[in-house]
């Protein structure tokens, strides 16, 4: 099934971009790929950008993989409802379109990330206590709303490193973050394995918080050294 959709949605992409072309085709070459790194790699949030999305995947996508051994110790086996529970954090995403417009004017950029990170600590927590499979449905709605709250900033600040090599940049902020999310299930099973559950995810959701304030401090907006006067 998962195949098919695969499928289903190349034939749609070719088709939507059947006859477009590009404005301006990119040259690609070594030397431009040099020099596009070097432009994103002299503006400092560069290196905020990418830790900060590292360490994101590291602690929250690598829960994911524990999630149905977490309910499995509660009594609950079915499969579909760790399914379940972990496409909560998908419908977090939703509410955060829902909500971004609103938050924005009120928290700002800096608030915006300290408070998503917040928010990701406080439902980390909440998992480690173990609760039913409801509750923990609820805590990754939270989590996924937070979540995308702090990353949806630094997605923004990551577009921001470059105007000539942006492609190039976001490219790094994928890698970085699914490095991240590679990382992080090796992690918490370390974590799980000679800590215990409690304190890896207390340990996880202190890592979060952190990580809210110091990019919040950080993170300011800068001219791309490619950027035209």
């Amino acid at each position: 099934v998962l195949g098919v959709l695969v499928i289903v949605a190349s034939i749609a992409v070719a088709a939507g971009f059947r006859g477009a072309k590009v404005k301006h085709p990119p040259k690609t070459s070594l030397s431009a790929l040099k020099a596009g790194y070097r432009t994103i790699f002299t503006n400092p949030n560069a290196y905020v950008c990418y830790s900060a999305v590292f360490i994101e995947g590291c602690c929250v996508l690598g829960l994911f993989p524990y999630i149905a051994s977490f309910l499995f110790e509660l009594g609950q086996t079915s499969l579909s409802i760790a399914g379940i529970v972990i496409a909560g954090f998908a419908v977090g995403g939703l509410f955060y379109t829902l909500t971004v417009s609103r938050l924005l004017p009120w928290l700002g950029v800096k608030g915006m990330m300290i408070s998503g990170m917040t928010l990701v600590a406080s439902q980390l927590i909440a998992v480690a206590f173990g609760p039913r499979w409801e509750v923990q449905a609820l805590s990754l709605i939270v989590m996924g709303w937070g979540f995308y709250i702090a990353h949806g900033c630094l997605q923004v600040f990551a577009s921001e490193l470059s105007v000539e090599a942006r492609a190039t940049a976001l490219s790094l902020h994928s890698f970085f973050f699914f490095m991240g999310q590679t990382v992080g299930p090796l992690a918490y099973g370390f974590g799980l394995q000679h800590a215990g559950k409690m304190p890896t995810l207390f340990a996880s959701a202190v890592i979060m918080v952190v990580l809210g304030v110091v990019c919040a401090r950080l993170l300011k907006p800068r001219a791309p050294s490619d950027a035209r006067n």
